[in-house]
């Protein structure tokens, strides 16, 4: 059985999200590629087998790296269009789907590379990754509701393990956490690194318990419910009401491309649910 058109048009809408979020910050802002590009240690053997000459590179690549980064900005911004429009009979979702993903994945990775290759950091965008995939396979495969399920449990998981190894302090617990906790509600330091522990520990809780039936439901509402509260953290913890545009402008595309992290879990209740409702 396939999921019906409320659980479809939920992972059209996290798609349009995590790619119009992608797409405004390549527009406007920057993207990790020089973690890569200006990387010595990965590319310049490749340019010294080649005959290029590394330092060239570094001190002349920046402008085409830039103009690169806004044709991505460009490239995500038509895959938000395509995530709202497109069926199975459309071939340019067919492609630009899978590639729109790829596309995600490999920004997972340089922020991996950013963050010291911690697998926390790598883990915790498989909910962002994951449903461009997941629309793909709906879309142009007719997967079944088993297999989205299940596909979007591990997502939800992975995405669950990798903040909480952050916040109960597996990794060195990130500043802007703490401060969003002080900010978003109102919390003294101490009092909110505290219960940024429990909200990890509650994370872990989460990336085992939906595995279990019984446990499933309950879990999912909160999972979406924090996912939801931290995407739109980012919003009203850094709010400044003497410079809104700019606080917009800076903003809300790290609170898009999180969106997937709280409506993910509700794809996944609208699937269960509408299977439970037939069978």
């Amino acid at each position: 059985m396939q999921p019906a058109k409320t659980a479809l048009w939920c992972l059209r809408l996290l798609c349009f999200c995590v790619f119009a979020g992608r797409a405004w910050q390549h527009l406007r802002w920057d993207a990790p590629y020089r973690a890569l590009l200006w990387s010595e240690t990965f590319l310049a053997p490749v340019f010294e087998r080649m005959g290029w000459q590394w330092q060239y590179w570094v001190s002349h690549s920046d402008v085409y790296i830039g103009k690169g980064i806004k044709a991505t900005g460009v490239f995500f911004a038509v895959c938000a269009v395509a995530s709202l429009v497109v069926n199975g009979k459309h071939r340019m979702g067919r492609y630009l789907l899978p590639a729109g993903g790829f596309m995600l994945l490999l920004l997972a990775l340089l922020y991996w590379k950013e963050k010291f290759f911690f697998t926390g950091e790598l883990i915790e965008y498989s909910a962002q990754v994951i449903c461009p995939f997941l629309l793909y396979a709906l879309l142009y495969h007719h997967t079944t509701s088993e297999k989205l399920m299940l596909a979007g449990l591990v997502a939800v998981s992975l995405t669950f393990i990798g903040h909480g190894l952050f916040a109960i302090g597996y990794y060195p617990v990130p500043g802007n956490f703490q401060q969003m906790m002080v900010n978003f509600f109102g919390l003294p330091e101490t009092v909110a690194r505290r219960w940024l522990f429990y909200a990890g520990v509650m994370d872990m809780v989460v990336a085992a318990g939906i595995f279990v039936a019984r446990l499933r439901p309950p879990l999912l509402v909160y999972a979406a419910c924090w996912g939801f509260i931290t995407a739109f953290a980012r919003l009203v913890a850094n709010y400044d009401a003497h410079i809104p545009l700019y606080w917009l402008n800076l903003w809300l595309f790290e609170t898009l491309v999180r969106i997937p992290n709280g409506g993910l879990p509700v794809f996944l209740m609208l699937v269960g649910w509408e299977k439970g409702k037939n069978e």
